[in-house]
């Protein structure tokens, strides 16, 4: 099973919808968090930053589409994205969790997640 967490919001780029980190990101960069709510936000980001392999085939044009899944056996980033979760619902934002046996076509995958492909006519919300 692939886990993905996304906004309501469609990402300009992938054409899917938005995903929690860049959300994560702009919300640390805000004033509407109090001192604990930011501690903890920068503290998961940091820990994604350090951990959290961005694969370099997301960098490619022709991949500009492709889709980041966490396995659901990826305890360690799983933990920090539900605090991530809980803090941007706390402002607001609606977090959807998508679940999958079949992302698409895996053109990335390490221990924690897979990047995919969607196959054409794949829905997000499987």
């Amino acid at each position: 099973m692939f886990l993905r967490f996304t906004l309501l919001v469609e990402d300009t780029d992938s054409g899917r919808k938005r995903g929690v980190l860049v959300a994560a990101h702009e919300l640390r960069d805000s004033d509407k968090l109090s001192a604990d709510e930011h501690g903890v936000l920068q503290d998961a980001l940091r820990w994604f930053n350090q951990n959290l392999h961005v694969p370099p085939c997301l960098k490619l044009p022709e991949n500009r589409r492709a889709l980041s899944w966490f396995k659901s056996d990826a305890k360690a980033p799983l933990s920090r994205m539900w605090a991530l979760v809980e803090i941007l619902k706390a402002h607001g934002l609606q977090v959807e969790l998508h679940k999958t046996r079949t992302p698409g076509r895996v053109i990335y995958e390490d221990g924690w997640q897979v990047v995919a492909k969607p196959v054409r006519g794949q829905r997000e919300g499987w």
